[in-house]
């Protein structure tokens, strides 16, 4: 802190149009003034203050996986600590389709990262991306095919047994044979269970909703890349009003049209941005060894197979997706941040994130500038609980 522990940030909370002056003293919101002539500790007329964010979709950051069978607690914090720096203050670890024994192994180890009463508030569960996907290429994504299965509660018990009964949601593809019984009894467990890496049909995914389903999991991904114009699994999602649906927001995963198109249908109130991040997120840009193959981690976040432009996982923090959802057109800022914030953690039935500005509480906000021409957000300053994190 400053000088009698006193700091002021200057931006436009969630997009205002006019800037403020939030006044923090020993950490908490002391005060909101318009914006005066003073010199601001951070910020600037241009810069906008938000809440920090809840991304439901974690599968690594930093270099760091969750992935495998050597993931250790150690990892669990690194993630959660490079996450704080790009204002992710709430996050569900997940796990993907993999060896039985490995998802054990992570459910457990997140279970033990998340013992403590803080670990427990910034990770309110576990996220299972599989292994209960479809098998087909295309529909399965870069998950593992020799490790995709049907649905199992036996299975679904141990993992939950390992993980403390901290999971959370379940991500499955409704064709497979036993998928509804599974859906039915996951659901009446508390579990959210969602659908992707499906190929489902409109009756298929219908009955999936009526025995418990109520998410897509990165809607318009996980799919077939050739499909039928209308009869194919996106337009049943994005019609079923009991549904909510997460989207990719780094304009890679899906494009800034059909981002803008889909929450038209879903209704941004049913919808949720995630990063859908794997371990290369913030690293700097360069060729890394990813899931067994070469990738190339570009500039803007994109991570494609060295040498083509198919995608090989995310790297964009949700941060830039919150700004890509607004500066696209398919939500204006505050309904962006809360697709980032209170929508996911009222769906999982968890705290969201604190109010950013409430006086008197501990400061809980990210700060930043955005490039007027590239639109790419610079390194936030990010206060968790009154203290600023470093960068």
């Amino acid at each position: 802190m400053t000088k009698k522990n006193r700091l002021l940030l200057r931006g436009r909370i969630f997009g205002a149009e006019k800037p403020s002056d939030v006044v923090l003293e020993d950490g908490r919101v002391a005060g909101i003034v318009p914006a005066g002539q003073s010199p601001a500790d951070f910020g600037s007329p241009h810069a906008i203050i938000g809440p920090t964010l809840f991304d439901m979709q974690i599968n690594g950051a930093g270099g760091f996986d969750l992935q495998g069978g050597q993931v250790t607690v150690d990892d669990v914090y690194a993630v959660s600590e490079v996450l704080a720096r790009y204002g992710v203050s709430r996050w569900i670890p997940t796990l993907v389709t993999g060896l039985q024994e490995e998802m054990e192994h992570g459910c457990r180890v997140i279970a033990e990262a998340a013992r403590g009463a803080r670990m427990r508030r910034v990770i309110p569960g576990i996220h299972l991306e599989g292994p209960h996907i479809s098998p087909l290429d295309g529909p399965r994504g870069a998950h593992p095919k020799e490790h995709v299965r049907l649905p199992s509660l036996r299975e679904f018990q141990r993992l939950q047994k390992a993980s403390e009964n901290r999971v959370i949601c379940v991500t499955l593809a409704p064709e497979l044979p036993g998928a509804l019984r599974f859906i039915k009894a996951v659901s009446a467990q508390g579990v959210l269970v969602s659908l992707g890496h499906h190929a489902a049909t409109a009756a298929q995914i219908r009955a999936a909703v009526d025995v418990g389903v109520r998410l897509s999991t990165h809607l318009g991904n996980g799919s077939s890349p050739m499909m039928h114009r209308q009869l194919n699994p996106l337009w049943p999602q994005l019609a079923e009003d009991r549904m909510h649906a997460a989207f990719i927001a780094d304009l890679h995963h899906v494009p800034g049209d059909a981002l803008k198109t889909f929450v038209r249908a879903k209704g941004h109130r049913r919808s949720i941005l995630t990063s859908d991040a794997t371990s290369l997120m913030a690293l700097p840009p360069g060729i890394y060894t990813f899931a067994g193959a070469k990738v190339e981690l570009r500039s803007d976040g994109k991570i494609c197979l060295c040498g083509t432009d198919l995608l090989a996982g995310s790297g964009v923090p949700l941060l830039q997706g919150v700004v890509n959802a607004w500066r696209c057109g398919a939500m204006s800022l505050p309904e962006a941040f809360a697709s980032a914030t209170t929508i996911p953690a009222r769906l999982f039935g968890v705290p969201a994130p604190p109010n950013c500005t409430r006086v008197g509480r501990p400061a809980n906000l990210v700060l930043f500038e955005v490039d007027a021409r590239t639109g790419r957000v610079q390194q936030p300053t990010v206060f968790l609980d009154g203290t600023l994190l470093e960068s």
